[in-house]
């Protein structure tokens, strides 16, 4: 289904938002996505669940976004991107370029909205 992509966003705090992403971000959606983003970091989101189960495709510049959106937010303190359910054919591009050493992926919002405890010293 390239060519079509429907953004919902939903806050849980000042802070916090999902992010779900319905359809393909590819090169006639690309802008729509990167805009959501930009809307974020105007509205001072550090944290971002970004919901992936009804995404079909995502394009090497949408990846590349996700990237650099989690790696500004991971500059700030309670900042991250995590990324929720993504689909099958999502999953293997991810695996062959490695991403899933950057992203946090969780099976659901909740779960994402919960960041781990991190290790006692």
């Amino acid at each position: 289904m390239k060519g079509k992509l429907t953004l919902a966003v939903g806050r849980r705090s000042d802070k916090q938002a999902v992010l779900r992403v319905e359809g393909s971000v590819d090169p006639s959606t690309f802008r729509q996505f990167q805009s959501t983003f930009r809307w974020l970091n105007r509205q001072g989101i550090l944290y971002v669940v970004v919901e992936m189960s009804r995404m079909t495709y995502i394009s090497s510049s949408g990846l590349s976004l996700l990237v650099k959106a989690k790696t500004e937010r991971n500059k700030r303190k309670g900042g991250d991107l995590v990324l929720v359910r993504p689909q099958t054919p999502i999953v293997n591009i991810m695996k062959i370029l490695g991403l899933f050493k950057v992203f946090r992926v969780c099976s659901s919002v909740e779960e994402a909205l919960h960041p781990p405890a991190h290790d006692a010293p």
